[in-house]
């Protein structure tokens, strides 16, 4: 079995459940076939004997710890006699390849291996020439592990083989016949598909490229009040775009009350990490009185929804240009490395009386290559 150990997580992880061959035993195979074969002519001799192992398998024999003390017995209906047929007197029974018994631990105590091997035979006849003949014998072998292996689920069991050989002996008789003698030695390797769960997480060398949001340039509406990848409350699709066709306008709706644009990100999200924001706004004059704060927020949560940190930039009015755009950007501190998911959110917060809103446009957030 493998070397097993036990590790405590200080930070919550996250785990996938994967399916892996597990090697459980390893078995060295030995079989001896020997045979005689008359030729189709006189010969004078062999030249060579060419061996190979075909169409090789293997079956697994399970069998079940039996606790009652009346020796082997198959619970299919089989009955191997008083001292069994298989292993040690009243320790083991027998379990068909096909039965199903869901409740009972379940080992493999021996594997029966079948194969065919093919020959190809080079001689001399009488005539001094090199003639050539083939032969097919199938054979089987039973072998008993030493230790029965307990299994989890018999039908994910499967037998490999490595190192396959054969050594071919032979001798001429009667100018006719050949006693030939094959030697076949393999290693069995018995798996079983495990179900596992392991661990996920990004390279430390390795950051996301581009921009982790979903239509940052805001050109997808499904209505004049509702872009498709972002959340929107008192928000508006608006014409004066910094690019494109479209940008969101916050506020228009009613510019005495608040306002958000927010996306939340649960893809290419990395740990022990700053991100930075970058987004283009300005301001909408309607009226005479402008007086409104824009908040812009990277927020980041862990897998259970837990905010683990924030990442803010706060614009008055007054620094928001009203007849062109203007580039903000920031970068945000250090994340932990439980970090799941993110939220980029925009805040408008009118003043009293305020008349005026705010236009956002070609939003962009991106991961920053960890420093050395």
């Amino acid at each position: 079995m493998p070397e097993q150990y036990y590790y405590t997580e200080v930070q919550p992880v996250k785990c996938i459940e994967i399916r892996v061959p597990l090697v459980i035993e390893s078995v060295d195979v030995e079989a001896v076939i020997d045979n005689v074969l008359t030729l189709p002519e006189l010969a004078i001799k062999v030249d060579k004997i060419r061996a190979s192992v075909r169409d090789l398998t293997a079956t697994p024999v399970f069998v079940d710890e039996a606790h009652h003390g009346h020796g082997y017995h198959d619970y299919d209906g089989y009955h191997d006699g008083k001292h069994g047929k298989y292993g040690k007197h009243d320790e083991y029974v027998l379990v068909h390849h096909d039965s199903h018994h869901p409740h009972r631990d379940l080992f493999l105590k021996k594997i029966i291996v079948n194969g065919i091997l093919h020959k190809q035979i080079f001689y001399v006849n009488k005539n001094n020439e090199v003639k050539h003949t083939a032969e097919e014998l199938s054979f089987s072998k039973l072998v008993e592990l030493d230790e029965p292996v307990l299994i989890r689920h018999k039908h994910d069991v499967f037998i490999q083989f490595r190192h396959v050989d054969v050594d071919m002996n032979w001798e001429l008789h009667r100018a006719c016949r050949i006693h030939e003698t094959a030697v076949i030695q393999a290693t069995a390797r018995v798996s079983e598909d495990r179900k596992i769960f392991v661990q996920t997480c990004p390279s430390p060398d390795e950051s996301p490229v581009g921009n982790l949001l979903r239509d940052g340039g805001l050109e997808a509406w499904a209505s004049p009040y509702a872009p498709v990848f972002w959340g929107a409350s008192n928000v508006s699709q608006c014409s004066t775009a910094h690019s494109g066709s479209f940008a969101a306008e916050i506020g228009l709706l009613n510019t005495q009350l608040p306002g958000a644009l927010f996306q939340m990100i649960h893809k290419k999200i990395v740990g022990d990490r700053q991100y930075r924001l970058t987004f283009w706004v300005r301001e909408d004059v309607l009226g005479a009185t402008s007086d409104f704060s824009l908040t812009a927020e990277v927020v980041f949560y862990d897998q259970y929804g837990t905010q683990i940190g924030i990442g803010t930039q706060t614009l008055s009015s007054t620094g928001i240009p009203d007849n062109s755009y203007t580039q903000v950007q920031f970068a945000t501190p250090v994340t932990d490395e439980s970090v799941d998911s993110i939220m980029v959110r925009f805040n408008f917060m009118p003043g009293t009386g305020n008349t005026n809103t705010v236009k956002i446009d070609d939003v962009v957030l991106e991961c920053m290559r960890k420093r050395g």
